[in-house]
């Protein structure tokens, strides 16, 4: 009854149904590279590596830290290469830092949740002072 109000769920894509590796944290490219060459050494099969916040600048996501992963298509397409698939953890909550754009975005387009008195809720994450985007609004979820 209840898939008849709500529909039913995507079906699982094929690799989320395989060994999924993750840990925290990856130090950077080198240390990516060395975990999926090891895997490869000892025959372990996985398909998909994931990266923890600590690829990004500060905590940012959608950001690469340019010391650590200066070259994340190509970390990306060395992984795609072999059929596994890499993917960069994002969790609700984004910086609060009126340096970062899509903070900036977010704010300026009234895209986080309230409070019950209307103001923009803050709260307190990873990178410190987080937001959290309304993702019940579909022009949040678009942009």
């Amino acid at each position: 009854q209840y898939h008849s109000v709500a529909g039913f769920p995507a079906p699982t894509p094929l690799f989320g149904l395989g060994k999924q590796q993750c840990r925290w944290n990856y130090r950077d490219e080198d240390d990516v590279r060395m975990v999926d060459k090891n895997f490869d050494k000892y025959d372990i099969p996985y398909d998909v590596i994931w990266l923890d916040i600590e690829h990004t600048v500060d905590k940012k996501y959608f950001t690469w830290h340019k010391t650590y992963f200066p070259t994340p298509k190509n970390m990306i397409d060395n992984i795609s290469s072999k059929k596994r698939k890499m993917v960069t953890i994002v969790d609700p909550h984004i910086k609060k830092d009126d340096g970062y754009q899509v903070f900036k975005t977010m704010r300026d387009n009234d895209y986080f949740v309230k409070t019950k008195t209307g103001q923009q809720f803050e709260g307190h994450c990873w990178p410190g002072t987080s937001m959290y985007g309304d993702y019940t609004n579909a022009e949040v979820r678009e942009a």
